[in-house]
């Protein structure tokens, strides 16, 4: 069922009011004659919800706007209505609901969440869009958009929080990563530096002496090849703005590589991607919550162990229904009925039973890019953290 556009002409929120002091609504008696009893009441509700009701056609159009769309962007819903949905999305959001959209149109989904930037009179806010298939089956969205820009901005302070709290993890690991090759850069650097000494006091350098100063470049090459790396996981370690696109398999192998120190006395890193997927997400954002939950599972593993006898198994697969599912097995303790029932809230009854990084900060960035994230597990038996997020087609 298709909703005619609402018409501020003849009836506004204030006149509501009034006319609900005056007498009992009365749907019969509205203002706008030719809607049906059941539009009338969509339309009813709409004008007084805080989030913006919104209906789109076939084509991604408008074809219905709650007023509360003036308010949260200053702009008319007259002009906006006949519009294209996507072109008041922030352009490096775009692509994830667009590929949303699609999946509804297509029938792969029935719904979706995302959180995005929208483009309004003055400055982008953020808001959550729920989209919903319209019961019609002729391809039609019903939605809704809520602005959380504060909760954004709670979010992105806890997230930076996390995030130094995770590096500070990781730093010994990286310290350690970075001494290796500096110790024997210098070393060869100081070889080389005496051979070049004798060599410009004798006659010349023998064939032998050159081999020996090439394998010793070649040593220093590699050495500054490994920190450059390294020091580039570090900086990539951040936010970025966009929805994407971020192949996951790669996003994997980098947190693989952050963990790779403090997983070495722990045990063994398994990669069985079975998937090969692009989703919605700026790159730092999906990469935290991937650190987050292979961090988690890395500190399960216990210390004193036999490495090879522990591991963290990373799975990709696709699910069918247009969703790739990311899954970070550990063969630690597991986590306790009191310590699984609170594995995602921000402040956890029984932290020592979860070393690592918060995983509600995991959790919320999941929920941003249109994704769920579970945790399954039982004692002595290991725990395993599964991601769903939806492909980019």
């Amino acid at each position: 069922m298709g909703y005619p556009p609402l018409s501020h002409a003849t009836w506004t929120p204030e006149q509501d009011e009034v006319a609900s002091v005056r007498r009992p609504r009365n749907l019969a008696a509205s203002p706008r004659p030719g809607l049906s009893a059941d539009a009338l009441r969509y339309h009813f509700l709409a004008e007084r919800l805080n989030e913006v009701v919104f209906h789109l056609d076939r084509l991604g159009q408008f074809t219905f706007l709650g007023p509360t769309w003036t308010v949260l962007t200053g702009l008319t819903v007259e002009d906006e209505l006949g519009q294209a949905l996507v072109a008041r999305v922030h352009p490096e959001d775009r692509a994830g609901v667009q590929g949303m959209l699609e999946s509804i149109g297509a029938r792969l989904q029935a719904s979706f969440r995302l959180e995005l930037r929208l483009l309004t009179a003055r400055e982008p806010v953020w808001v959550e869009l729920a989209a919903f298939s319209s019961p019609t089956g002729q391809g039609e969205v019903l939605g809704t958009l809520t602005d959380i820009t504060e909760r954004r901005q709670l979010q992105e302070r806890l997230r930076e929080a996390d995030r130094m709290a995770t590096l500070g993890m990781l730093v010994p690991g990286f310290a350690h990563e970075m001494n290796n090759p500096l110790a024997f850069m210098s070393a060869n650097l100081e070889y080389l530096v005496a051979q070049m000494g004798q060599a410009a006091r004798g006659p010349g350098a023998e064939a032998g002496q050159v081999s020996q100063w090439l394998e010793a470049v070649e040593e220093i090459r590699e050495g500054a090849e490994r920190l450059r790396q390294t020091i580039g996981h570090l900086r990539g370690f951040r936010i970025e703005p966009g929805q994407g696109p971020v192949d996951v398999n790669a996003a994997l192998d980098t947190v693989g590589q952050l963990v790779s120190s403090a997983l070495r006395s722990r045990g063994r890193l398994v990669r069985d991607y079975g998937a090969h997927a692009l989703v919605a997400g700026g790159d730092g954002a999906l990469r935290q919550a991937l650190l987050n939950l292979v961090l988690h599972a890395v500190l399960s593993l216990p210390e004193d162990a036999d490495p090879e006898e522990h591991a963290v198994r990373l799975v990709t697969r696709d699910d069918g229904q247009g969703h790739v599912v990311i899954e970070v097995h550990d063969t630690g303790p597991g986590l306790t009925p009191d310590a699984l029932a609170q594995a995602f809230a921000p402040l956890p009854a029984h932290e020592s039973h979860r070393p690592g990084p918060a995983l509600s900060v995991c959790r919320d960035i999941v929920h941003g890019l249109g994704g769920q994230v579970s945790v399954t597990s039982s004692p002595g038996r290991g725990t395993c953290f599964r991601m769903s997020l939806p492909v980019l087609s």
